[in-house]
């Protein structure tokens, strides 16, 4: 598997800055998703959050706005600069800003927050790293963590259709190193690098893909109570594209849709496919 060199991925992270909350397809809905876990769990022993990969602050924003002492962590300085000028929009005061990668929080104590969220590319996108980016997380974490990563289902289906194109002959290698072990980078194949072609400096990765079964294990070997474990968004991507782009125009339904959406993971199809885009499986754990 192809290293993780952090200098070149604050680079791409900074170019896709400006478009971290242009919604493709069903993003808008899985960030309702995680608002909805997120909100659940705000109970009154909650004071500190650490939100890393905060991105551009569509969380750890609102979250300081509604009073909570917050560390915005994230590896690109130019998503940190839109969420600072958010803050200072706000004139918020209860948050602080560091840049870093997610695996390496060393800079924090064990148990300095009451709750550590990581979602979206802080761990799937520490590529090899990932492992050590969850436990990271784990460390610093006093009493829950709130984390989402990509699904390795939903990967594999990826893989698949970016790459038909590729061969006539052959599924190519990247769908085999996906199944096997979860992995993904643009550098890694030659073919790789055809199916990204149009992504921001046409590259993706590295990704660092899960099972639901593999997250159980890690937390569970990291002395972690599972509170939550499923796939998030999962009935948007059955769905497809075009039934969502027409809720987005019925708002009643799409408020009702969001609480469907979360009932399908729950109880459904809690171990299935995930949102078509942004991270497709949700983990709540406490110690």
């Amino acid at each position: 598997m192809v290293k993780t060199e952090y200098e070149f991925e604050k680079k791409w992270w900074n170019a896709k800055a400006h478009k971290e909350e242009s919604d493709m397809f069903d993003e808008k809905i899985n960030r309702e998703l995680r608002w909805k876990e997120i909100n659940k769990n705000l109970t009154s022993d909650i004071k500190t959050i650490l939100d890393v990969g905060g991105a551009t602050g569509v969380f750890s924003i609102p979250l300081a706005q509604k009073g909570f002492k917050i560390v915005h962590f994230d590896i690109s300085d130019e998503m940190i600069s839109i969420a600072k000028n958010k803050a200072i929009e706000t004139k918020l005061t209860n948050i602080t800003f560091e840049q870093g990668i997610s695996a390496d929080l060393s800079r924090f104590d064990n148990d300095s927050f009451d709750l550590v969220l990581n979602m979206d590319g802080a761990v799937s996108f520490c590529g090899i790293d990932a492992e050590k980016a969850i436990k990271e997380t784990i460390r610093v974490a006093k009493k829950k963590v709130i984390m989402t990563v990509s699904n390795k289902a939903n990967m594999i289906i990826s893989s698949l259709r970016s790459g038909l194109h590729l061969s006539d002959e052959r599924f190519i290698p990247a769908i085999y190193e996906m199944f096997d072990k979860g992995f993904w980078h643009t550098h890694q194949y030659n073919e790789n690098k055809e199916m990204v072609k149009g992504c921001t400096n046409d590259y993706l990765g590295p990704i660092k893909a899960f099972t639901l079964t593999e997250l159980k294990l890690i937390f569970e070997n990291n002395g972690m109570k599972i509170e939550r474990l499923t796939s998030i968004g999962s009935l948007t991507n059955h769905c497809g594209k075009e039934f969502v782009d027409k809720l987005f125009e019925k708002p009643k339904l799409y408020l009702e849709y969001i609480d469907l959406c979360d009932r399908f993971d729950k109880e459904i199809c809690p171990d299935s496919l995930g949102s078509n885009q942004r991270a497709g499986i949700m983990v709540v754990v406490s110690k």
